[in-house]
């Protein structure tokens, strides 16, 4: 009967469907139940103004009839209140002038008035219209078509969600003492906050209420003034709505009108509000001063001073993540603040905190930008620098800021703690109440993932010079050039006309650096051991030196006397300037007009190239292969890193003598311009030149980096040439071979022995076999297979490798990149299992291991948490000694094959002679193993059904489920639930229970369960019945698990009075269902009778079995220590 009640209910009402405008109709007319429905989102009150400016026009509706208002899908009411600036989708807004009827007074007539947002409330008068209340709490309108010489009217509608409970116990506290109408200062936006339900009003912890008069322009710290237009209600009054009024230095008391707001009184002596995003300038609501009262006494909370806290855990292993890019210090301060709306006052902070920018890691900043926001108002930032590692948990103070001044707030004091892998985390407590949504900033920290001393893009643009003023030519003159436009993307070195420069630490004057904004550094660059650091960006401007700090960039200081910079966005069109050094590093002339460059390595690589090397042996590139026909091109290639050349195995080098002309594969052969250095002379930087048009210079190309080596070879950091057809050519001349005597002191002789050294010439990558993927290459001094470009950005960071993991029950097996354990050190020979006699083999490019439960566990650990079973092993491995240096690091890679406990599997439907499996695709990393549910004829459970399984009422039937793919000698299979259903649906609503929590169902007399949770097979047995609904065959069910013998109590008694297993809350994951079935009532040993239309007979000949294959998902965890 409830149900029939509603349903009336609902048709009376007529709901609105899917937003469209709908006609009900009912015997006798009552508008309340006689209504169009109008749902335009462009008539809301609280839009956004002008975000549907002169769109819409209502004289162009064709009225008919009572309506009733929605905003998408809500309930709404044509809008008492004048919005400012509001045009509701047209260019006039429509209001009601005067208020709503109650249910008593019936239809009544309102008039009707329009304002354009040049025009106080009330310009316009339009046709009169009727309104009635409605049971239901809404109201009907007869609307009609606007008074043709308004232009574009539109009806405005509010809409106020339902009160599902009493805001004066269901509000958010807001305590802002900076909202007083006694505070100025700042300039604070409410509309920049995301608004949502009801908010009570606190002063510094004590209760405090909005004004209901006019305030003094430009106070609340905000540009519009807002304040209710009329009294606070009464308790009794309830929910009320009030209008809300605001006044700025420009205007006059109410002449700006908000969006209303609802507002109750209650019990205490406070009120709540339900505030909203005001639509109309930078508007805030006030607090009144004088309405300041005493909440109730409560009993404080002890007080724990930091002295008194010891903590019992460690905070670098037990932290909450934040991560956020609202947070970032690189948001644009009005824009970020407005979509974000983040204040931290209002966040429960609770224990330790580690910052994250989109999954990147970060931490606070302990600098500050002009401008800076952090997704709120007052961007909060460490004052004093991050402690170290050893300096453990310590107290920095926390500064806010404000427009340009850095240090206008100060808010609590927070701990911070640095952390072992280059992070810190932080203990979070609510800001300062004073200050205006303060929010914890945060700027990526994350390490580079390679060292960007030599990886980064050369800046060579002599315009950025300090001595440049930015009117020196006509283009600049009328194009101040602006950073803000660029898309920085990465590392960049400075050069000025291929000079080495850098960044200028004291004043720029400003005009200077091709802008009017120049940038420069306020502290001086970092030292070698300083590593990657942050530093402050200054803007100058006619009011001074550094009128703006913009935001930080990283620097880094680099062997070779030169520095790398982190640019980013600045906070305004500046350019970053520069300042050329003594130091010549290339005698190569750059274009002004070439403002990227290829990126230009150091004179002070970070490893010995001698030992560090890749090998090129490509014979087209020797001096005698002359007028060949496939032309190359050395610009097309991604040089990356130090070279030895080899022509088929045999060492060889570059020719520092003029080529021929179309030698070396190529149009224009390049050769070293001013020969080979010598040991002594370490790393050099030598030019190039390419023979065209019978001259032997006529190219000048990009310089390279060459270096002797022992052994009587050499090495070269190739770059792309500057044009096509260039190629660096190999001197088939020169063999680097050859033979010395070195002397060697020995301590049982006086006089110096002589020993031959042999170097050895042949190519030693022929022996490595490297995978199409990798390519040979020396690393510390050995030989090894080393990734390809395209295989190194695979790696997403410079401790994670490629690898494959796969799951078979009791096995598993993982592989990894050959080339990028190369790469950290790791050569595949030093690498093994838990246990060390279980090595890997390489296989493509790949070294891989594997384990099983049998006869190769190789140390697997075997666990089970409740809800899964664990296999974990891990690949541990030492450095070789082999080379001239050696790492103190070990590598250890934890992997798991991790099992679900518990599976359901339903006996079949149309059944299949043969076992019926269901097949997935297997991606990599996941397992298998197989669960099966077969009904037997015997009570031995010797003889499966091998045909349709027919049995008559009452005969016994015999059950058995059982896994296979797992270790026997360690799991055992549970039979949680087993039910029979009519249909082939384990959830079909009509079921009866066999096996309950693992025991026979009381109301089931017949079940014998036979074995359960000892081994790997549960086996039970019933009497045959039917469903008394008309059907003839039954369908099993079975939810299972499966439990590890070492660590749970598989089985249970059943016996009567003995306490059952307690049920577990079990992570259900990938479940496969197998019907096999049905069981067929056969007819015989029965008095009742069916007609024959509703007997079905299957016509399978057969039935097997039901199978299961479990697929689950991998979890794998990574540890380098």
């Amino acid at each position: 009967m409830k149900c029939l009640i509603l349903l009336c209910v609902l048709l009376i009402n007529g709901e609105i469907i899917n937003g469209q405008t709908t006609e009900i109709t009912t015997s006798s007319f009552d508008p309340c139940y006689d209504y169009n429905i109008t749902d335009d989102s462009w008539r809301d009150i609280r839009q956004i103004p002008y975000q549907y400016y002169f769109n819409n026009d209502d004289t162009l509706v064709e009225w008919s009839g009572w309506y009733r208002l929605y905003l998408n899908g809500q309930s709404a009411q044509m809008s008492e209140w004048y919005v400012s600036n509001m045009g509701c989708g047209g260019y006039t807004g429509l209001y009601l002038s005067g208020s709503h009827p109650t249910l008593e007074d019936g239809v009544v007539t309102r008039d009707v008035v329009g304002t354009q947002w040049t025009y106080q409330g009330g310009s316009y008068r339009s046709k009169s219209i009727q309104v009635k209340a409605c049971p239901g709490d809404y109201y009907v309108y007869e609307l009609v078509k606007p008074d043709l010489s308004i232009s574009r009217p539109s009806y405005c509608a509010v809409a106020f969600p339902s009160i599902s409970s009493d805001p004066c116990y269901n509000y958010a506290s807001m305590d802002r003492p900076w909202r007083a109408n006694n505070e100025s200062g700042d300039y604070f936006c409410d509309d920049y906050l995301i608004w949502s339900g009801w908010y009570r009003l606190f002063y510094n912890g004590m209760n405090i209420q909005m004004p209901e008069t006019c305030i003094t322009r430009l106070n609340c710290n905000t540009g519009i003034d807002l304040y209710l237009n009329g009294p606070h209600p009464q308790i009794e009054d309830g929910v009320v709505i009030r209008e809300v009024c605001g006044s700025s230095y420009w205007s006059g008391c109410c002449d700006i009108k908000s969006s209303p707001i609802r507002v109750k009184a209650c019990p205490g002596n406070y009120y709540v509000y339900e505030l909203v995003r005001p639509p109309t300038g930078c508007s805030g609501y006030c607090t009144d001063i004088n309405t300041i009262s005493q909440v109730a006494s409560t009993t404080s909370p002890q007080i724990i001073t930091e002295s008194s806290v010891t903590l019992n855990y460690d905070p670098c292993s037990n932290y909450k993540t934040l991560d956020s890019y609202c947070r970032s210090t690189l948001g644009s301060w009005y824009w970020e603040s407005y979509i974000c709306g983040y204040d931290d006052t209002l966040v429960e902070w609770d224990g330790w905190y580690r910052l994250f920018i989109n999954e990147s890691s970060a931490q606070m900043p302990d600098w500050c930008a002009s401008h800076m926001s952090c997704g709120g108002f007052t961007a909060l930032w460490l004052h004093g620098s991050h402690p170290r590692l050893q300096d453990g948990v310590v107290t920095r103070e926390v500064f806010g800021s404000n427009y340009y001044d850095c240090s206008h707030y100060r808010s609590n004091p927070i701990q911070v703690k640095a952390c072992a892998g280059d992070y810190y985390v932080y203990k979070f407590t609510k800001p300062t109440v004073s200050l205006p949504a303060p929010v914890y900033c945060a700027v990526s920290s994350a390490t580079p993932s390679v060292d960007p001393c030599y990886n980064y893009t050369s800046l060579d643009e002599p315009w950025r010079s300090t001595d440049n003023y930015y009117n020196n030519n006509y283009y600049y003159y009328y194009h101040s050039l602006c950073d803000y436009n660029v898309e920085w993307n990465g590392w960049y070195r400075l050069f000025y006309n291929g000079q080495n420069a850098q960044m200028p630490e004291s004043c720029v004057n400003p005009y200077m650096c091709g802008t009017y904004n120049p940038m420069w550094f306020n502290e001086s660059h970092p030292q070698l051991e300083d590593g990657v650091v942050f530093r402050q960006i200054c803007i100058s401007d006619f009011r001074g030196c550094c009128s703006y700090t913009s935001k930080a960039i990283r620097v880094k200081a680099c062997p070779g006397d030169y520095y790398v910079y982190e640019f980013v966005k600045p906070i305004i069109c500046g350019t970053y300037c520069l300042e050329a050094t003594n130091q010549s590093t290339t005698t190569a002339s750059i274009p002004l007009t070439q403002s990227i460059t290829p990126s230009i390595t150091t004179t002070a690589p970070p490893v010995d190239p001698c030992y560090n090397y890749f090998i090129l042996d490509e014979p087209w590139r020797a001096t005698s292969n002359q007028n060949s026909s496939q032309l190359m091109c050395d610009s097309a290639v991604s040089w990356s890193g130090w070279y030895r050349l080899f022509i088929n195995g045999q060492s060889v080098q570059m020719p520092d003598t003029c080529v021929d002309e179309n030698s070396c594969g190529t149009n224009a052969p390049l050769w070293l311009s001013g020969g080979h250095p010598t040991l002594e002379d370490g790393v050099v930087s030598r030019n190039f030149c390419a023979h065209w048009s019978n001259n032997c210079c006529y190219f000048q190309s990009n310089p390279i980096q060459v270096k002797a080596c022992p052994g009587g070879f050499y090495v070269y950091e190739f770059v792309r040439p500057t044009t096509c057809n260039l190629a660096y050519c190999a001197d088939v001349r020169f063999n680097t071979s050859y033979t010395t005597d070195i002397p060697e002191t020995t301590t049982t002789e006086t006089a110096a022995e002589t020993r031959t050294i042999i170097f050895d010439d042949r190519n030693p990558c022929s022996e490595l076999n490297c995978s199409k993927e990798e390519r040979c290459g020396m690393k510390n001094g050995v030989y090894g297979c080393l990734c390809n470009k395209g295989h190194q950005k695979q790696r997403a960071a410079q401790d994670s490798f490629d690898f494959n993991e796969t799951c078979e029950s009791s096995s598993g097996s993982m592989s990894v990149s050959r080339c990028q354990l190369f790469e950290a050190g790791f050569s595949a020979e030093h690498l093994h299992l838990n246990d060390p006699s279980c090595r890997g083999t390489v296989q493509n490019g790949r070294v891989e291991f594997n384990f099983d439960n049998d006869q190769h566990i190789c140390g697997t650990n075997l666990v089970a948490n409740g809800s899964h079973f664990i296999y974990s092993n891990y690949i541990v491995g030492t450095p070789g000694t082999e080379g001239l240096i050696s790492r103190v690091r070990i590598l250890k890679l934890s992997f798991s094959c991790v099992y679900p406990q518990t599976q359901t599997l339903s006996m079949n439907v149309e059944i299949n002679p043969l076992q019926s499996t269901v097949h997935k695709v297997l991606p990599s990393g996941e397992g298998v193993y197989q669960v099966r549910m077969v009904p037997y004829v015997d009570e031995e459970f010797t003889q499966p059904f091998t045909g349709r399984v027919d049995a008559e009422l009452d005969q016994e039937m015999h059950v058995e489920v059982g896994v296979e793919g797992v270790d026997s000698r360690q799991f055992a299979l549970v039979m949680d639930t087993c039910w029979a259903t009519p249909v082939n649906d384990p959830d079909y609503s009509l079921r009866w229970d066999l096996i309950t929590e693992g025991c026979p169902n009381p109301m089931e007399g017949t079940v014998k369960l036979l074995q359960n949770g000892i081994s790997t097979s549960s086996r039970f047995s019933f009497r045959m019945f039917i469903f008394t609904a008309n059907s003839t065959k039954l369908y099993l069910h079975c939810a299972v698990h499966l439990c590890l013998l070492s660590s749970e109590q598989c089985s249970t008694s059943c016996d009567s009075g003995e306490q059952r297993r307690e049920r577990r809350a079990l992570d259900l994951h990938d479940s496969v269902s197998l019907s096999m079935g049905p069981l067929v009532w056969s007819g015989g040993n029965t008095d009742v009778q069916f007609l024959p239309d509703q007997v079905t007979v299957s016509e399978a000949s057969c039935l097997c079995a039901s199978l299961v294959l479990l697929f689950i998902p991998l979890m794998s965890v990574f540890t380098l220590s």
